[in-house]
């Protein structure tokens, strides 16, 4: 059956199958299988037996289409083979299978990654796979720019481990190594570059940038910028690294020149491709020529010269001239300098230079400069950068209602007390419970449950501002974090949140009317508490005492 010949869908059928739950001792298990966030597919022989809710709205189809066609109709034709191979070695084996990613096709035709976990088990006496799927295509979306960027780019890149063994490497690197992947990856970095006579150029705790020797396939040894960025976890643990490697052949072959004779050197001057200028201590320019006023948009040196344009106009941060000048005088020559330049357009230039402190005919102090443009590197590393914030900023909240998880949560918590334990700044938290919300969820369902809970936390929101926070703390519970509150004030504002939820009618959108209400707990750093695990349990009870007193009501620890 092809998939524009499947079953027109009937009305979505949000239940069990009903003769499973008769064939089952446990009638909860399905009902709980139904109402997971995440989608649950039992297929056998490559046909489907069963699809909750979430798969059914993943892949697009009702229950009883998906049960009229198979595999075939929703994997990706790139990928079934390898769907195929997976749910037949699943059958086979004892212990779940590892995740595997593939495309997959929904009815409307669009192409989604997901991320499937599956395991053998048994279904109505029959030996079927359990599917668990996660939609990653926003992941993969990030991941694949992530690799168009590097491999497009003409610097060589790799990626190590903790260990220092490669892990990727970009078409540049190939290039520039003459080795092929398979003869990189798993290998440890000290094997493509000398280890004597590395010269370091700045260092801090996370990035490096030193000038070895790379060694190519063939033995030559190429001299290399090694700019070395350190990865890490939430938790500040080494996970990797980055290295981008600029190769520095034409740049050393540069200042050679420059050591060579006066005739030689004009000649470079003129035809080179890397930007060179002379020009007093002051700034202003003695000569520039083409390609530096190629690099600064100017379309001549002359129209550089006439404009009577000092270099230190052309610095963003007219400091870094001065660091610059500074550090030239105190050392004389400054390779590998990589400094941030205003176009003639204004818009900005990284280049990466080497600086010479000389003197002209009449022994008068001038500098002289040659230089690349750096820019299109130091967007990748702004790219990268990005990158590695968005997925930090993901981890950190809560898929339901976008307010941070409790993994944040603690941060903060760590955060705010290391802050004010010397100054002993108060702040507060406020653990909120919402009261009979099982009901809601009884009466309304569990996708009207899910929507309530979004619409709570956007009540929340509207009632606090930054540094206040809110957290999904599980279920119906959230947590409201307070800096710099004292237990008065944080009590106003638990009673402003409950009145605003009084006045809030839920769930209009479903065409329902619903009101609902919370109980709070409050307590404070410092007078309830000296500790996270003492603040958290102290709101917690006070959250238990009001519930008992009456729900709806505002509990205090002291």
């Amino acid at each position: 059956m092809s998939k524009t010949e499947m079953p027109r869908p009937d009305p979505p059928d949000r239940s069990f199958p009903a003769d499973a739950q008769a064939a089952d001792p446990n009638p909860a298990f399905h009902r709980i299988i139904e109402r997971l966030s995440e989608a649950v597919l039992v297929i056998k022989d490559h046909a489907f037996l069963f699809a909750n809710p979430k798969a059914q709205e993943l892949l697009g189809y009702s229950e009883h289409e998906l049960k009229s066609g198979t595999l075939h109709q929703v994997v990706h034709p790139e990928d079934l083979d390898l769907v195929l191979q997976r749910s037949a070695e699943s059958v086979c084996s004892e212990t779940p299978r590892e995740f595997c990613t593939f495309k997959i096709l929904a009815k409307n035709g669009d192409a989604r990654w997901v991320e499937m976990r599956s395991e053998a088990f048994t279904w109505l006496g029959q030996a079927a796979t359990l599917c668990f799927l996660k939609d990653v295509t926003a992941h993969h979306m990030i991941e694949q720019k992530y690799r168009r960027v590097v491999n497009s780019t003409s610097e060589g890149f790799m990626m190590l481990d903790r260990e220092l063994r490669i892990t990727e490497v970009n078409p540049a690197l190939l290039f520039m190594t003459e080795y092929g992947p398979e003869e990189l990856i798993g290998k440890s970095v000290e094997r493509v570059y000398e280890q004597s006579g590395v010269e370091f150029y700045s260092a801090s705790r996370d990035h490096m940038s030193f000038e070895a020797s790379l060694i190519t396939r063939s033995g030559q040894h190429l001299p290399t910028l090694f700019k070395r960025s350190t990865l890490r976890d939430e938790a500040g643990q080494v996970i990797g690294y980055l290295f981008f490697l600029t190769d520095l052949t034409e740049l050393k072959a540069t200042q050679d020149e420059l050591r060579r004779t006066e005739q030689r050197y004009h000649s470079m001057y003129h035809n080179a491709v890397q930007g060179m200028f002379q020009s007093e201590l002051s700034g202003k320019f003695i000569r520039v020529n083409p390609a530096y006023a190629r690099i600064l948009g100017y379309d001549s040196p002359d129209e550089m010269l006439s404009l009577k344009a000092r270099s230190t106009e052309l610095y963003f941060d007219p400091a870094d001239r001065q660091r610059m000048v500074q550090a030239l005088k105190r050392k004389g020559l400054l390779a590998n300098y990589e400094v941030k330049l205003r176009r003639k357009d204004g818009r900005p230039v990284w280049t990466l230079a080497n600086y010479r402190l000389t003197r002209d005919d009449n022994g008068v102090p001038i500098i002289e400069g040659i230089l690349v443009d750096h820019t299109r590197q130091k967007r990748l590393e702004e790219v990268l950068r990005q990158g590695r914030e968005r997925f930090r900023n993901l981890s950190l909240r809560d898929n339901l209602t976008g307010l941070f998880n409790t993994r944040h949560l603690y941060l903060a918590l760590d955060e705010l007390f290391e802050k004010n334990r010397a100054s002993r700044g108060p702040f507060s938290l406020i653990f909120m419970d919402m009261d009979n919300f099982k009901h809601v969820v009884d009466t309304h369902g569990h996708l009207n449950g899910s929507q309530a809970l979004r619409e709570v936390a956007r009540t929340i929101r509207s009632a606090i501002k930054k540094p206040c926070f809110g957290v999904a703390y599980g279920g119906d519970e959230f947590v409201v974090v307070l800096p710099g509150f004292d237990q008065k004030r944080a009590k106003s504002k638990a009673e402003s949140i409950r009145t605003k939820m009084k006045r809030t009618t839920y769930l209009t959108d479903s065409g329902l009317a619903v009101r609902l209400s919370a109980s709070f707990g409050l307590a404070n750093y410092p007078d309830d508490a000296e500790d996270i695990k003492s603040l958290l349990a102290r709101a917690d009870k006070a959250l238990f005492q009001a519930k008992q007193t009456g729900k709806g009501s505002i509990g205090t620890a002291s």
